[in-house]
């Protein structure tokens, strides 16, 4: 996902035409099987795989899955599956692991759901994981860095009441490349995050729903790059709706010598409401985007600019733009923390949609030394937003937006935007 150049921002110019990337598709869009094992909770032990004869257990069937395998579990309750390494299919033959209805990994406090080790070409789909720790589903290199777990697709699940109370996650994924997390529903991770990423790149993470949760709910750092995290829905989110960056110890990097926490990391058409500390984090984040986001009550803050590892080179060439915030201004003690040792002057505030519920005298927020003005703010009034924060006509966040480095991929329903963009995470009313 390169970069545009940015001399149409830096000229200010709001209407000026940045042709749309195409949306990232996942490896296994038309992908065919030629065969399939079934699993049945039900089932009496010594089966063969067959739909006559199913596995009991979806560790066995996965045990004999090839490449061109897809693995069918039949509806109920399941207990934890196990360590599985090296589950590699191929491009024209992936492995998939498929839930046929309600489909529960309940890991009783004794493990993780499922963990896979150096996974290659593998999609798992409509699975619902609770009560595991420390993590839900837990995805790695094996820790050999030279081969990384890649093209893995994980779509339509679940994930509730995860960890025991520490730092524990609802998706782990340790050098993981090429991936697409979609479609999938959040919530319970404990004081870890929905999705840890560290040392992962080119994934896609669209979709989504993120709720209920003290920690961070996305998070990417440890060499983490390219990554984009678009049409996701967050809700009370107890920390940080997205840590772009973060800290990680030397021996967990990928690659080991990557210069920063994290780099072009693209957060784009999510709706974020109620977050205690704030939307977003630039935390050592190198040249990341966060634009045309809806935030509705953004908690603390509306971004933070942090450098929590000063062995890595700090963040730089940030971008908030064409965001659209909602806001009560009353007892507000800032709008941007910027702290030491980072670098304020490198980032770009432009084209967002300001509005104080409480407050209709408000002009500006005031930035703290260091970080330069905003540009062409739209201090509006009543913003004309449905029930699901979209504008309805008349609002002022059509066709304000300004351009945005990389391009916009769609809105948060992949439609395109317009030339001038709207500002926000829709294009307008849904015409669904």
């Amino acid at each position: 996902m390169p970069f545009l150049t940015l001399t149409l921002l830096a000229a200010g110019v709001a209407n000026a035409a940045v042709a749309a990337p195409e949306f990232p598709q996942p490896f296994d869009k038309g992908a065919r099987y030629t065969r399939e094992l079934h699993v049945d909770a039900a089932a009496p032990q010594g089966g063969d795989g067959s739909a006559a004869r199913p596995y009991r257990a979806i560790a066995d069937a996965l045990a004999q899955a090839r490449p061109g395998t897809r693995v069918r579990v039949a509806a109920g309750t399941y207990g934890p599956v196990g360590s599985v390494r090296n589950l590699q299919g191929t491009a024209e033959a992936p492995i998939a692991l498929v839930g046929d209805g309600g489909v529960i990994i309940d890991a009783a406090g004794q493990g993780s759901g499922l963990h896979l080790a150096e996974p290659q070409y593998v999609v798992i789909e409509r699975l619902i994981v609770r009560n595991a720790m420390p993590h839900g589903i837990s995805i790695d290199d094996g820790g050999t860095y030279e081969t990384p777990a890649r093209h893995v697709v994980l779509r339509n699940l679940s994930f509730s009441r995860i960890g025991n109370g520490g730092n524990n996650d609802c998706l782990k994924l340790s050098g993981v490349n090429d991936f697409h997390v979609e479609g999938s529903h959040f919530a319970g991770c404990n004081q870890g995050e929905g999705i840890d990423m560290v040392g992962c790149h080119r994934g896609v993470i669209a979709g989504n729903e993120f709720a209920d949760m003290p920690g961070t709910a996305v998070q990417t750092k440890g060499g983490s790059a390219d990554i984009l995290i678009h049409g996701n829905r967050f809700t009370r989110i107890g920390q940080r709706a997205i840590n772009a960056g973060g800290h990680t110890g030397k021996p967990y990097f990928r690659p080991l010598e990557a210069a920063r926490e994290a780099e072009r990391i693209r957060m784009i058409a999510n709706v974020i409401v109620d977050t205690g500390e704030t939307p977003v984090a630039f935390s050592g984040c190198g040249d990341c985007v966060f634009a045309n986001n809806t935030i509705i009550d953004p908690g603390r803050f509306v971004a933070r600019i942090v450098e929590e590892n000063l062995e890595r080179l700090p963040g730089r060439n940030g971008f908030f733009v064409n965001n659209l915030l909602l806001f009560d201004a009353g007892g507000r003690g800032g709008y941007v923390d910027v702290r030491p040792e980072s670098q304020p002057a490198s980032f770009t505030f432009g084209w967002n949609l300001w509005h104080a519920r409480d407050r209709s005298s408000f002009t500006l927020p005031a930035y703290p030394n260091g970080l330069p003005p905003e540009r062409h703010a739209v201090i509006a009034g009543e913003p004309r937003l449905d029930a699901w924060y979209r504008p309805v006509a008349g609002s002022p966040a059509l066709e304000a937006g300004g351009p945005v480095p990389g391009g916009l991929p769609g809105d948060y329903h992949r439609r395109p935007y317009g030339t001038p963009p709207a500002i926000g995470a829709f294009v307008g009313p849904s015409e669904r």
